[in-house]
């Protein structure tokens, strides 16, 4: 049971309560809790998400990356669970996934090692070090930095989201984001 309970159909908006009923697809509890955000916060909030999923320039094996990194160090057993098996259907190893875990990115190519320092630091610390900014800097450009750096941002609120409401993880975890639009 979470410790926020999920809104009542009847207090939501059309758009919301259409989303509810499964006409776009498979609702998940994450995605039913936030529905308790006023609607100017809720619209921004669901299209940088959808964009974070169906519109990211960069492979989506890095998103992956990004993603689980930051469940990991959020300690968000919601993301994980879903997030492990996505990884997994896009090449992402049990060790790598391990190495996402432990912070040993030995396991990874310079890139992904990159990326991965460059997303620790940016959950730990808030700001990269002048040295791993100037490694992304080396491997990316710009614009996909900053959208690396956007999707962790959307995954550590929705990890926040997700450990603050209690939001209950699903019997059946997503494995593919090949889901309607």
């Amino acid at each position: 049971m979470p410790r926020i309970p999920y809104p009542a159909p009847e207090t939501l908006s059309d758009l919301k309560r259409e989303i509810l009923s499964g006409a776009f697809g498979r609702v998940l509890n994450i995605s039913r809790m936030v529905m308790h955000t006023p609607d100017p916060f809720w619209a921004p909030q669901r299209a940088l998400g959808r964009a974070a999923i169906f519109d990211v320039t960069i492979e989506p094996r890095l998103r992956e990356l990004i993603i689980l990194r930051v469940a990991y160090l959020s300690q968000s057993d919601y993301e994980i669970y879903h997030h492990e098996s996505i990884a997994a259907g896009l090449g992402v190893t049990e060790e790598e996934q391990n190495a996402l875990k432990t912070g040993d990115f030995s396991v990874f190519p310079d890139d992904e090692k990159s990326l991965c320092t460059f997303v620790s630091e940016l959950v730990v610390h808030v700001s990269p070090s002048d040295e791993t900014l100037e490694a992304m800097r080396q491997r990316f450009s710009l614009p996909t930095i900053f959208e690396m750096m956007i999707i962790a941002c959307i995954y550590m609120m929705l990890a926040r989201v997700a450990a603050v409401s209690g939001v209950e993880i699903e019997d059946e975890a997503v494995t593919s984001w090949n889901l309607p639009s």
